[in-house]
This record gives C-alpha cells, structure tokens and sequence, in this order.
C-alpha cells in the first residue's frame, strides 16, 4: 500500500503498525526526560529563558549523534528533536523474532527510551526502511523524492528550529543509500521550508514558512581541526557524570541493534562543519549571531516598548529563581567540605585513648562521608576496574584505576592504592603518589594483584 503521497509501505501493516506510521507528525514530539527530583529541576532550570531550538536530521533510528543531542538538550538547555526518516524496519533484530513493521515498532520504541535519557523530542516521516542500498537514486526509487521532502519541511515548519544538523554529507561518502539521501533532504529542506511557494498544502493548514539560520553537519569522522567542535565530556554535578555518557547509555537502548556502549570518563567533543547560512567566520558556539532569548526576539521583531519591559522582567526574574535553586551555586564565602575533613582529621588525632573507642569509631566513620563530599564537591570520580569478575585463590588480576578531576579547579590526590582483603598484595605500574590532576584530567593507574592460596 502506499500513504497519500505516496510513501512505500509494506501491505502487511497490522492495525497497530497502521495507526503508529500514520500519525501526526507531532505525535511523538513530546520531550519528557526521566530525571526526578533535583535532576529534573536542574534540567528544568536550564531550560527557563532560551530559545535554542535545533532539529537532527538522519535516515535511521541509532544514527543520531546523541552526545550532541544530549549536550544541547541537557546541558544548554535547548530545545532539541531528532527527525529519523525511517524506523528501522529493513534492519536485524538481536533481541527477537520480530522483523519489518514488528520491527519498526520496536525501535520505535527504543528511540523514544533513548529521548527520555537525552532530553529530546523525536519525530519521523513515514518513509519506510525496505533494506540496504547502494545509493540515493536507489533510494528514492522507493521513496518518492516530493512526498519525502513534504514530510521533512512538514516538519521542519511545525517544529520551527534555528538550526538543522545533519548527521549525512548527502554524497557518496555516507555509505547506505538512504544515509546519502537523509543527507540531501537535509540540504533541500533547509531551502524549502523557507518557501512559500513550496508545499502550499502545509501552509492551507496553518503552518508556516521558516528559515532555520544554519544548516551543520555532524562529523563522524573529524578532520584534525575541524571548523567547530562543541565539548560533551564535561563533568556535570547535577547527574554525577557528563553528558557523554548519558548520551552513551541513551544510545544502549538500541537493543535490537546490540549498541551497548561504554561509558568513559573524561574529555569528548562533536565536530561540526557548516553546509548553509551565513555561520560567523570563526566563532565556536553553535548558536553565534543568533538571537536565543524572548527579549532578543522581541527587539529584533521590533515588539512594542511594553512587552520588551514585560520580557526583561521575565528574564531578570528567570535568572533570580535560577540562582537560588541551583543546588552548586553557593553564597559566598562558604565553608569548603575539605576544612571540614580536616576538623574531622584533628579531633581523630586526639582519640587514641581506650575511653574513647566509640567516639573514634563514629568519627571515623563521619569522616568517610565528609571524605565522599569532598570528592562529590570537587567533582572527582573514580572508577575501578577488574580484568576478571572471580579472582581465584593462587592467582592474580590487573586492576586499573581511573580518577577524572570534572571539576574546575586542581586537584591534588595524596595517595591512590587499592584497599584489598588482608594478606593480598599488589604492586603498582608506576608512582601514584601526590599526583596533581588539573581541570578536565584524567589519571589512570594500573596494579597487579596477588590473591593467596588462603583466600576465602
């Protein structure tokens, strides 16, 4: 069967499947993150009094750069979409029987599990994924280039973005056929949502035309400079880890695809390189030259004097209840949780009589909290891995450990040893002793642990 403009689909198409691909083009576009509490707050925080808006464009569900998307919707707060020009129909299935439109729900599914990690909304056309193929004219053999290019600035049009990334060149180099044409729809659609004369349909039912500012694409590969790079490995305190990695567990929920993946600690980037709009030569931020709040729009609009007052106001109390639930900002001075270790290191140096056992006992133990402030304050993770999950008595193991500094000052780390069962021992690759780690750093260190014959 085909859509009424002509989109291939299969005739096997449940009830179920028939109503999933033949929704509105908003009906998935809701972004609902799964953060509760004071993660929800930041988040909600964050997006007060920005305008960002941008839109991915790509074929499939798993081809999002999703440490982009999750920089930009969880940490600048902007509004940010993923548009996937298929589900996934023509692909494997590791996880079960299910192949085509049962498929297609699936990953349906999965790409709206990975939105509620990422913060972003998703939308689809209802191009269906037939299978590999070798090029963009084969593709649009079964996907009718108009009817595709609708679909695309009919998104585009309700979703109104100030800037398209597309995650393909639109050329040969984007391999899969369908890669080569999700890159040129982004291309033709930058151009065609601003065009009146283009899709006189769309505009018979409200919407608009619109002229998203920038047209990027999202660099897989990166040359060695590339002309923008936005960082997604900072450290962020409100989720405990950067936003790589939720991008990293966002991107395991493609199940189906087995895209398990690692969550490394430490520096990452996206590189990006502009295809249309007049990007400022030089600039490295996504959003240069763009108005990106309420009171900017007004005054570009040339709203009248009451409602720029009215905006300012707004974003003036925006930024006031910004800074007073925003659990890391402080006033200052505030006392620092490493004077209060060493309050703590104080008093145990003066409990060394047996009247005070229990005292000691419960000090100590005070102290290792402070300690876990400390590193949480300062934004010090440490990660511990094992090269086997069952050490064997009579044997040894590699253990690594990585400490990241994500916070924003140096960090000097006394000491950095494995606690281990008594009678174990190790040796160390090198020194880890006074090591200094500056913002962003990582250290790695690596010991060699002997497990006795005597191990339980």
């Amino acid at each position: 069967m085909t859509t009424r403009h002509g989109i291939t689909m299969r005739s096997r198409l449940g009830l179920a499947a028939l109503v999933l691909f033949l929704l509105p083009v908003d009906a998935a576009a809701q972004a609902i993150i799964e953060s509760r509490g004071a993660a929800e707050l930041g988040v909600a925080l964050r997006r007060l009094g920005t305008t960002k808006r941008v839109l991915m464009i790509a074929a499939h569900p798993d081809d999002e750069n999703t440490a982009l998307i999750a920089e930009l919707a969880l940490g600048d707060g902007a509004d940010v979409a993923y548009l996937s020009l298929t589900r996934g129909e023509g692909g494997q299935n590791l996880i079960g029987p299910e192949l085509q439109e049962g498929l297609g729900l699936i990953r349906t599914e999965e790409l709206l599990a990975a939105r509620r990690l990422d913060g972003a909304r998703q939308y689809f056309t209802r191009a269906y994924d037939y299978g590999f193929s070798k090029s963009a004219d084969e593709a649009f053999t079964q996907w009718p280039r108009d009817s595709l290019l609708a679909d695309v600035v009919e998104v585009v049009r309700h979703y109104r973005p100030d800037i398209i990334v597309s995650v393909f060149s639109g050329t040969d180099a984007d391999g899969h056929g369908q890669h080569q044409a999700a890159g040129i729809m982004s291309r033709e659609a930058f151009t065609a949502a601003a065009d009146a004369a283009q899709f006189p349909a769309q505009l018979a039912r409200g919407l608009r035309p619109h002229a998203a500012a920038y047209l990027f694409q999202a660099l897989y590969r990166p040359p060695a400079d590339p002309p923008l790079r936005v960082a997604t490995g900072d450290y962020d305190a409100l989720f405990g880890r950067s936003r790589f990695q939720i991008a990293m567990e966002s991107r395991s929920r493609h199940r189906s695809q087995d895209m398990g993946m690692a969550q490394p600690l430490g520096p990452q980037s996206t590189s990006l390189r502009v295809l249309a709009g007049n990007y400022p030569s030089g600039a490295q931020s996504l959003f240069a030259g763009l108005d990106t709040t309420l009171s900017q729009h007004a005054q570009r609009a040339g709203a009248p004097a009451g409602v720029l007052g009215h905006l300012l106001r707004y974003e003036d109390i925006v930024e006031a209840i910004g800074l007073a639930l925003n659990l890391f900002v402080r006033p200052a001075p505030a006392p620092r949780p490493d004077d209060a270790v060493r309050a703590l290191d104080a008093a145990l140096a003066l409990l060394d009589d047996e009247r005070f056992v229990l005292l000691r006992t419960r000090t100590a133990d005070e102290r290792k909290q402070a300690a876990d402030v400390l590193l949480l304050h300062a934004g010090v993770i440490v990660d511990v891995i094992a090269d086997t999950p069952t050490p064997v008595p009579g044997t040894s193991f590699e253990l690594t450990v990585t400490v990241w500094n994500g916070g924003p000052a140096d960090v000097v780390l006394n000491d950095i040893t494995p606690q281990l069962p008594h009678g174990w021992h190790y040796t160390a690759d090198r020194s880890a002793v006074m090591v200094r780690l500056a913002p962003s750093s990582i250290t790695t260190h690596t010991f060699h642990v002997s497990v006795p014959e005597t191990a339980v």
